[in-house]
């Protein structure tokens, strides 16, 4: 169930990163920084006002789980769209540029002493678990760990509910349009400003709702982990789902997140099993199955972007056609 929690989490996150650069063709290496907002302004709002950890005691509302989500991806939004500007006057290399300054942005925000009360600064805070009060549904959650399972199976439906009827609207049409020739899409009358401001709202609501149950599910989310070389690392990853899944597809943000998050498990596994006998344990030897994972993540985003750049979604498009189609040739 933990794997298939942060399977969730990482779908959403991975949808809103899929809409920017997928559909709106924004790139995007900052995603991590939103992420660390919701997971903290979630904290903040779902937690019981005065909750200490190590001496420090942090500010909370006590209010449910959901408003914390709400909360954490309106806040990212606010800061998504004040990004925005950036991706009107840059594009390619100087964008991502940009977008990597607020990793290590993040890296002083989350952990500066003046947030200590929000953040826990080097500490981390504490985030209360999630829990439902429907009657209805508490005699089917059993415990804290359901209960998270099922808030993050919710917004991941809502999630992909949303940006499917999204990418198939006069929205969606408008990201698509700026991303492949935006001057053409002016011309035409689509309002490029409008779009890309849009565009980084919408993604960056998705990452800050999706780091608000990343928060409750570390339950002690450290600053540290949200930006720096950490969080550096964390957007890759994000890159690396869509760019795997599907770039400029929705379903293909859900495969990617269940490639990218299943395969250190799975090479983990076949390591302790002595499956990879070039592989070690984690910290036993020169190749890990950390370092091995990382190498076949790259090894994968270089073979699709060459032989299937629609990723793990062209796959099973084709896949799917054929069946379709069978005994017929299609």
């Amino acid at each position: 169930m933990t794997l298939a929690i942060l399977v969730l989490i990482a779908a959403t996150g991975a949808l809103g990163l899929n809409l920017l650069s997928g559909f709106a063709g924004q790139i995007s290496l900052g995603h991590v920084f939103f992420l660390g907002v919701g997971a903290f302004v979630g904290g903040t709002i779902n937690t019981e006002a005065f909750t200490t950890l190590s001496g420090v005691e942090f500010w909370g509302l006590g209010m449910p789980w959901w408003v914390g989500v709400l909360a954490g991806g309106a806040v990212a939004a606010v800061l998504g769209v004040l990004v925005g500007p950036a991706a009107v006057r840059l594009r390619g290399l100087y964008l991502s540029l940009v977008t990597l300054a607020l990793v290590f942005l993040g890296e002083w925000l989350f952990t500066a002493a003046a947030l200590e009360k929000i953040t826990g600064a080097a500490r981390g805070r504490t985030v209360d678990p999630v829990s439902f009060n429907v009657p209805v549904l508490r005699d089917y959650v059993g415990d804290e760990r359901e209960a998270l399972y099922l808030a993050a199976l919710l917004l991941a439906l809502g999630g992909f509910l949303v940006g499917k009827n999204l990418a198939r609207s006069r929205v969606g049409r408008a990201f698509q349009a700026t991303r492949d020739r935006d001057i053409a899409a002016e011309i035409i009358g689509v309002n490029v400003t409008w779009a890309k401001l849009t565009a980084f709202g919408v993604s960056s609501f998705m990452a800050g709702a999706a780091g608000a149950l990343l928060g409750v599910f570390l339950g002690n989310p450290l600053g540290s982990s949200f930006g720096g070389a950490p969080g550096l690392f964390v957007s890759v990853q994000y890159v690396a789902m869509i760019v795997i899944g599907g770039i400029g597809t929705v379903v293909g943000a859900a495969f990617g997140a269940v490639f990218v998050i299943a395969l250190p498990e799975l090479v983990g596994f076949f390591a302790q099993k002595g499956w990879l006998p070039f592989v070690a344990a984690t910290g036993g030897g020169s190749l890990d199955d950390a370092a091995f994972s990382t190498i076949l993540f790259g090894l994968f985003i270089i073979g699709f972007l060459i032989f299937e750049p629609l990723g793990l979604f062209g796959l099973w498009f084709r896949v799917r056609n054929y069946w379709k189609g069978w005994p017929f040739s299609y």
